[in-house]
């Protein structure tokens, strides 16, 4: 009866266990599931995912440039001052609007130009291009793809991956959609 019993123990603590482990998502799970993500997201918005980037630097209508090397898709809505570059060990003041993480059921957009929310803009000290291996110098690395290309007071539209996000993206594997993003240089603020 002991034997039995301790079995019995034994056989359910060992079900328990393997059926948790099943609910675990792995890494690879993950970046599946953002990937199907995204290109709903695309899909369900008529984005033109461009390989190339525009010859002529001009982004028609829902046209967003995908970077090979980061998976960050965005589209320059204005190039700002160009005559004025990003230098490296530079202030960038990053504002935000439309921040919205499309992955869940959630319709919340977040912004960070709200007075009544966050009338701070994000501050960023610019290392140079972003390298995904070393990108974790940036708190949302994906902002600063589109640096290299931009002036003073440009503006962008991102898809952003959770590995190119914040550290809250990464940490709840979540990609977002930011309709505008706005670059403003330290010494020109």
């Amino acid at each position: 009866m002991r034997n039995s019993r301790a079995i019995f123990v034994l056989f359910t603590g060992l079900l328990i266990f393997f059926a948790s482990c099943q609910d675990q998502k792995t890494y690879a799970d993950r970046l599946k599931d953002e990937a199907r993500a995204i290109d709903r997201f695309i899909l369900q918005e008529n984005i033109d995912v461009l390989e190339k980037f525009p010859a002529d630097s001009i982004f028609r209508d829902n046209q967003y440039y995908r970077d090979a090397a980061t998976g960050v898709y965005y589209h320059i809505v204005d190039y700002g001052d160009t005559d004025l570059k990003m230098t490296l060990g530079e202030e960038v003041y990053i504002r935000f609007e439309g921040l919205s993480y499309f992955m869940t059921a959630d319709t919340i957009t977040f912004s960070n130009t709200d007075p009544n929310g966050s009338p701070h803009p994000q501050t960023l000290i610019y290392r140079g291009p972003v390298n995904p291996s070393t990108s974790s110098y940036y708190e949302t690395p994906g902002w600063i793809v589109p640096v290299p290309l931009i002036g003073h007071k440009a503006v962008v539209k991102m898809i952003v991956p959770f590995d190119m996000g914040s550290s809250y993206d990464r940490s709840q594997y979540q990609p977002t959609y930011y309709d505008r993003v706005e670059y403003r240089f330290g010494n020109q603020y």
